[in-house]
């Protein structure tokens, strides 16, 4: 699964969310889980089923957006790339090892591609929410969430992970 962060401000994190739901519906994903706190939004999109593994084109999207006095983080998370190349390789590594290796190259490509087009779709959504995009900031503090025991930044109100207050 590949993970990618940007810093917003000056955004309706709202009407962003709204559009991020209709951009995922459009694409035939289907919401699977949808969680919101205060200063905490979070989405999880699937698009999949036993046909879609041996053809490797299942597809896994979470948007998790934190934050408060108008300056957000939000990830993007998309794939389960592993196991959509994996799958089909396998099963044409049968035939022929040449074609296994063709049908994961295909995956990866589709995979990348799926994926800058979803991030090329939001840029222009936030862009269109006069909002301002940057790089996120490094971070200098981490801490571990009491819940889920991975890393969180050492200022966090929420586990980016999991979610649960800090």
């Amino acid at each position: 699964m590949k993970e990618e962060s940007v810093q917003l401000s000056n955004v309706e994190v709202n009407k962003l969310v709204a559009s991020i739901k209709q951009h995922l519906a459009e694409l035939e994903l289907q919401i699977i889980h949808e969680d919101s706190h205060e200063g905490y939004w979070s989405i999880k999109a699937h698009k999949g089923g036993t046909l879609s593994a041996v053809t490797g084109s299942i597809r896994d999207v979470e948007i998790l957006i934190t934050g408060s006095n108008n300056r957000y983080d939000l990830t993007l998370r998309t794939g389960a790339w592993g196991r959509d190349i994996a799958i089909p390789a396998l099963l044409a590594s049968a035939v022929s090892f040449g074609a296994g290796a063709v049908v994961a190259g295909a995956e990866v490509y589709r995979a990348h591609k799926f994926e800058k087009n979803f991030w090329d779709w939001l840029n222009q959504q936030i862009k269109s929410l006069n909002a301002t995009i940057s790089a996120p900031a490094p971070s200098t503090k981490e801490k571990v969430c009491s819940k889920c025991n991975l890393p969180v930044q050492a200022d966090a109100k929420f586990c980016m992970h999991c979610g649960s207050p800090q």
